[in-house]
């Protein structure tokens, strides 16, 4: 270990990864090629197998590696893919996220609850609704955060003519032409794997680890009016909330 190394304060796994990060961004190993070997990096760095498998642990979890046991690491990008982070501390926050990315729809259709669909959602059987499917990006030219699955009642549909025109998130829309506002949003958040029908649209690999973040939307009245579900490939995007404690009262 050189003097350098000694006064960098990363751990030594982390200046590996820095560094193999660094000669995939100069094109030293083109995508679908094989990284070195362990025992290779081992030598090239004079480090453990140890401190190799955590620095590719690292590459990995940015989506610029895959590993495979008996085959090697295969190059899937030279630089680190887009990533959205997400912090919550309010319900204004909780909003951004919708508002900083971008919303292609693919394909909508109205429906009628039916008893088992009505009881899903929390509305009453028979209503009309309207089911969009959608794609969420950071930027138009990114590989895409997540798969967006959006239920609203049929009375506000016109509110989807208003996206990509309008900005804002369809709730922010909703509440522009009809007044509607929402006083309430129910969060569930769940650990899935990415469906083959959404892996084409997402450019992943069916059953990749996945996010999947569903919202109600609930009026003054407590009628819910929206619901959307997203499903994140893993690792597009990190969701991070700030819990702070309130002191008791004596």
């Amino acid at each position: 270990m050189n003097k350098r190394e000694q006064a960098d304060p990363r751990p030594r796994y982390r200046q590996v990864a820095d560094e193999l990060t660094a000669q995939l961004r100069a094109g030293v190993w083109p995508v679908g090629a094989m990284l070195p070997t362990e025992t290779e990096l081992c030598a090239t760095f004079a480090v453990s197998r140890h401190t190799v498998r955590e620095a590719l642990r690292l590459l990995e979890e940015s989506g610029l590696v895959q590993r495979r046991q008996g085959s090697g690491t295969t190059v899937l990008a030279l630089a680190t893919p887009d990533r959205f982070v997400q912090d919550i501390t309010d319900m204004a926050e909780l909003l951004q996220y919708p508002q900083e990315t971008r919303l292609t729809v693919l394909r909508a259709r109205t429906f009628e609850a039916d008893a088992e669909t009505a009881a899903q959602i929390g509305c009453g059987e028979g209503e009309a609704w309207v089911r969009v499917e959608a794609i969420r990006r950071l930027r138009v030219t990114t590989a895409p955060l997540c798969f967006t699955t959006l239920l609203i009642r049929a009375e506000y549909a016109e509110a989807l003519d208003d996206i990509g025109v309008l900005p804002g998130p369809l709730y922010a829309l909703i509440e522009r032409r009809y007044g509607v506002q929402a006083a309430l949003i129910e969060v569930d958040i769940a650990a899935s794997n990415v469906p083959p029908h959404q892996a084409e649209l997402l450019e992943v690999e069916p059953g990749t680890p996945a996010l999947l973040i569903r919202r109600r939307y609930l009026d003054g009245q407590g009628r819910v009016y929206e619901i959307s579900e997203g499903a994140h490939p893993a690792p597009r995007f990190t969701y991070r909330a700030t819990l702070k404690r309130i002191p008791e009262l004596p």
